[in-house]
């Protein structure tokens, strides 16, 4: 199947949001594992696994870069990776969200930092 440029940027660049969320996720893991274990965290899977995330979410920042626009790929890694790290903050580790007046400010400072993303991707620094 022949994508358009477009198209084609925009896919790799949500996997590689998704997969920076998923890279989150897995440095909380290790993390936490090298501070109970230390050493030890070496004979557990997630190290292995933080360095193969990391390194296909590599591979796939540059291929949205190369496929297409930065204006395509940069908005959406920048706005896939963050929102995928929250929720997968909240379903995986159980951390919990915000409630009442403080949820409505971090909604807002969100929107704000969406906002922020599509005002900068319409530069024409990033069109060049």
């Amino acid at each position: 199947i022949r994508m358009s440029g477009n198209v084609r940027t925009a896919l790799y660049a949500a996997a590689a949001g998704a997969l920076l969320a998923l890279l989150d996720a897995v440095t909380k893991s290790v993390a936490d594992l090298f501070r109970h274990d230390g050493l030890g965290a070496l004979g557990h899977w997630e190290p292995y696994a933080l360095i193969v995330v990391g390194c296909t979410g590599l591979i796939l920042v540059q291929s949205a870069y190369q496929a297409g626009s930065l204006a395509v790929s940069l908005p959406i890694i920048d706005t896939v990776e963050p929102v995928g790290s929250v929720v997968m903050g909240a379903v995986v580790f159980e951390e919990p969200l915000a409630t009442s007046w403080a949820l409505v400010g971090q909604v807002a400072a969100g929107m704000l930092a969406v906002a922020g993303i599509v005002i900068l991707s319409r530069s024409p620094l990033v069109r060049e």
